[in-house]
């Protein structure tokens, strides 16, 4: 009997943890949408098995269709892990090695020196979406295929931007070519591969290529309006998003959260690879040096540092351990996959309106290791409250009330990081009346706001040269130079006015 009341209290222990820590996890999603604040989904795992799973806000707004767990989305570059998956089931079928040239598969590719693993690195020196500038700019209607990245490599004179293994350089064209040398070598479509060999094995029953009808809509956010504008009816993302939207292989595998934690759950559980294969796919690479490429995590928030492997990103978060997975980005939307290796637990996410998704998912990964999720700011943002103001009763009331907002501490907060978001959003975004003149007054007004930021001139210095103001936009490019003199983006503005 004494050994039956342990047992039970053993349990009743253990099982502690559990309830408090699924208690933060639902208190945290329903602030976040009681107050609105998260577009998307978000699925939890841990030890193959679903401890969470939230849907908030609208997978389309004009529909006012409402996210659910079975919303599908584009993962963005999260689909590079498929496309690496399915390079390294055809090593491991002998039908290619890591170290060969590209050429020797594809013998009209132009660059001898390229191997199948600098691909999968992103090292191999290509040029990325700026290969295609010239055709678009000939050709504005032109969409961009898997078809025409080689022809246009061929034409390519500029030649490569390093020596191939000499540094990383994040390049969508590496997995294009990886595309076309699946299908190569298979014999097979790149999407009937994956759902041959990858897909269905995993048991991913809703995942493919070509359901661009029912996937979410990308929106964007803006901080004069509660309604996003959606992304196809903005002119300064049509490059990216209509003339570069269709290639495969390094986006575009259009998915559910569920699906993913399937996908996880196979790809580390050796169905898929094997599993000393899997190992070798979350290898960080080494560069000619010897030396492993190290950068700062872009995602989760905190001390982390990320590298890269065959096709994943590489987390190392202090106190946490080795993590592994990727992250997407289309204008509208963003997507994270994360698995933590040794906890066994994963996050799956994507968003398609909210702006503080890495706190959201960092705050997952902490709740799910019983650690406090990030501080949730309630209060109302002075910025959003300013350009309401500015739209409907002019600059100066709105710059009156700006003041006022800015000194109530406790019911507002400022950001002139938002100031700088609004500048632009009135200045690419809207389309109505007078919308350049609000940019402006934005971007003025934060000049001042933030003086000593290099970035708030480049900004206001951008909007007055796409407003026709040449010369005060050469003054503060120079200021803004004075201030950064390494801001490359601002020196090659002002060269491009000086020799108007």
């Amino acid at each position: 009997m004494r050994s039956f009341v342990t047992a039970l209290l053993l349990l009743l222990y253990t099982s502690l943890p559990a309830q408090d820590r699924m208690a933060a996890i639902k208190s945290y999603f329903s602030t976040l949408s009681e107050n609105r604040l998260y577009d998307g989904n978000i699925a939890l795992s841990e030890n193959g098995r679903e401890v969470y799973v939230f849907s908030a806000g609208y997978a389309s707004y004009s529909q006012s269709k409402a996210n659910h767990p079975l919303s599908r989305f584009n993962l963005a570059s999260i689909s590079k892990i498929f496309t690496s998956t399915a390079v390294l089931q055809l090593r491991d079928k002998k039908k290619l090695q890591l170290d060969d040239p590209l050429i020797k598969y594809l013998p009209e590719f132009p660059f001898q020196d390229i191997t199948i693993r600098h691909l999968l690195t992103h090292t191999s020196g290509l040029p990325n979406l700026e290969l295609y500038e010239a055709v678009i700019k000939q050709y504005p209607d032109s969409v961009i295929t898997n078809a025409s990245v080689m022809p246009l490599l061929q034409k390519w004179n500029k030649g490569l931007y390093f020596k191939p293994g000499d540094q990383f350089r994040y390049c969508n064209t590496n997995y294009t070519l990886l595309a076309i040398l699946v299908e190569k070598l298979s014999g097979m479509s790149f999407p009937v591969y994956l759902d041959t060999y990858i897909f269905k094995p995993a048991g991913m029953r809703n995942t493919n290529f070509n359901d661009t009808g029912r996937v979410i809509h990308q929106v964007m956010p803006t901080y004069y309006d509660s309604v996003p504008v959606p992304v196809s009816t903005v002119k300064r993302y049509r490059y990216s998003e209509y003339n570069n939207q269709a290639s495969i292989g390094p986006s575009n595998v259009i998915t559910t959260v569920g699906d993913m934690l399937k996908f996880d759950a196979a790809f580390f559980g050796g169905k898929l690879l094997k599993l000393s294969t899997v190992e070798e796919a979350i290898t960080p690479l080494k560069l000619n040096n010897g030396k492993e490429h190290s950068e700062q995590m872009d995602t989760m928030l905190g001390e982390g540092t990320g590298q890269y492997g065959l096709g994943w990103e590489i987390f190392n978060q202090p106190g946490f351990g080795k993590g592994v997975g990727h992250g997407g980005f289309k204008f509208g939307m963003a997507t994270f996959y994360y698995r933590n290796l040794s906890r066994k637990q994963t996050i799956v996410a994507y968003t398609n309106g909210t702006s503080r998704f890495g706190e959201n998912v960092t705050s997952c990964f902490y709740m799910l290791n019983n650690k406090p999720a990030m501080s949730i700011d309630l209060k109302k943002s002075a910025v959003r409250t300013y350009a309401k103001a500015l739209i409907e009763q002019g600059a100066d009331h709105a710059a009156a009330l700006l003041h006022l907002f800015m000194a109530d501490t406790t019911h507002y907060y400022f950001s002139t990081k938002e100031m700088n978001f609004l500048g632009y959003d009135f200045l690419y975004q809207a389309s109505f009346k007078g919308h350049q003149q609000m940019s402006l007054e934005t971007f003025k007004l934060n000049t001042f706001l933030d003086s000593g930021n290099f970035n708030s001139y480049d900004s206001y210095g951008e909007a007055l040269m796409e407003t026709g103001a040449r010369e005060d936009a050469v003054m503060m490019y120079k200021r803004s130079l004075e201030l950064n003199p390494k801001n490359e983006g601002g020196i090659m503005a002002l060269k491009k006015l000086l020799n108007k």
